[in-house]
């Protein structure tokens, strides 16, 4: 570090560590930057809960979700106390983001929504099979009818529905359908369309078995064909009233108002490498995959994109700061996005990073300064330069 005793230049590891420029660092241990750009000690750290296997944290209100293992802890930091919610995947992802003051959160294989008290499944099962129906007695007239089922669950929320099923009947006839398997607190919605056309009608909302044998087209129209649950992504942002997820090379978008459904057919976009950061702001959001991307207007019919960087970002660095710009780290070091879609590398001239396959990011407040903590880490696996096996001799050359 420079004689000075102060940081106002930043960090630097391109400079020859024995002429660091006044007002740089290089490296620091247990100090802290303070307002004026001044060090002070570290302060250390009180531990309120223990974890033997804790690989990530999200929070909520007072409440602090974090995984350890395959459980998953809520700490409440008013009471200093901890309970287990649920099982979980003992590995894999944990991430999640606070939308309409609700907790949404994937592990490797589930999702999950969490208000602050009731923890409950994300979205709601989707039909992928709609029932087949027996041909019963009734007073519909000849023609061909379509039909489909959907699950509502106890807090009246809507799944969707796949193609739905052609029937043909007779004069007289009617079509008598069984419920499909349903949890707890379900119950199921059944649609029918008139002879010939495309409009299903809500014919029946309940638990049991339900004949139709004639037909309404006064109720409520079906408009939940082609959407499913949201399974979870690697990345999770809100943005405008939407949840966005990313799921490999996949950046899906819930829809307005319903987070629980996406519509699988054109609620994504694709890039032509896997995601790895998805940060909004004012305006937009920061995408980060092959190259960094500027999406605008997301799920409207304006939607847009600009390409504002050349390079990707390194997997979970990003966050919000508080002045509303977005920050993620890169192979050059820190970058910024601006409302305006604009990214700026702000240590690149004098930081040089390690290689960084993933690591995660956030904002504190401390001692009146506004700090970024980011931890990094690099590929995990076997490397590729350590010997697998050796052998020694001793070779002996004869004297001539």
């Amino acid at each position: 570090m420079a004689s000075n005793s102060k940081w106002s230049g930043g960090i630097n590891n391109r400079a020859n560590f024995r002429e660091m420029p006044d007002g740089f660092v290089r490296d620091l241990v247990n100090l802290d930057p303070l307002v004026g750009g001044v060090l002070g000690l570290r302060s250390g750290f009180t531990q309120v809960s223990a974890a033997t296997q804790g690989r990530g944290a999200l929070a909520i209100g007072s409440k602090i979700l974090f995984a350890d293992g395959e459980s998953l802890i809520c700490f409440d930091t008013q009471t200093n106390a901890s309970h287990t919610l649920a099982d979980i995947a003992g590995a894999g992802r944990f991430v999640g983001v606070v939308h309409n003051s609700e907790l949404f959160f994937c592990t490797a294989n589930q999702s999950f929504r969490f208000d602050g008290s009731v923890l409950r499944p994300w979205g709601v099962p989707t039909v992928f099979s709609q029932p087949v129906p027996t041909i019963t007695g009734g007073g519909l007239s000849v023609g061909t009818y379509q039909a489909a089922v959907t699950i509502v669950n106890a807090q009246g929320e809507e799944g969707g529905t796949t193609s739905p099923i052609q029937i043909t009947v007779q004069d007289g006839q009617g079509l008598a359908f069984a419920p499909p398997g349903l949890a707890p607190g379900e119950k199921y919605r059944l649609y029918v369309s008139p002879n010939a056309a495309e409009t299903l009608y809500l014919q029946y909302e309940g638990t049991e078995a339900y004949t139709v044998t004639t037909l309404r087209d006064d109720t409520a129209r079906l408009d939940n064909l082609n959407l499913i649950a949201p399974q979870g992504g690697d990345q999770i942002a809100t943005f405008n009233g939407l949840i966005l997820l990313a799921d490999g090379d996949i950046l899906w978008h819930t829809l307005p108002f319903r987070p629980h459904l996406l519509d699988r057919s054109n609620s994504f976009f694709q890039y032509s490498a896997p995601i790895t950061v998805v940060v909004p702001v004012q305006t937009g959001v920061f995408v980060c995959a092959d190259k960094t991307y500027f999406l605008t207007a997301a799920g409207t019919d304006q939607l847009s994109q600009t390409k504002c960087a050349d390079y990707g970002a390194v997997a979970g660095t990003a966050a919000v700061l508080p002045d509303g710009r977005a920050m993620w780290m890169t192979p050059y070091g820190l970058a910024i996005g601006a409302i305006d879609g604009s990214v700026t590398l702000v240590s690149a001239a004098n930081f040089v990073p390690q290689l960084a396959q993933e690591g995660a990011s956030g904002v504190i407040d401390h001692n009146g300064n506004q700090m970024v903590i980011t931890t990094m880490a690099g590929p995990r696996g076997p490397n590729p330069l350590a010997a697998s096996d050796y052998y020694e001799a001793e070779i002996i050359t004869p004297c001539p």
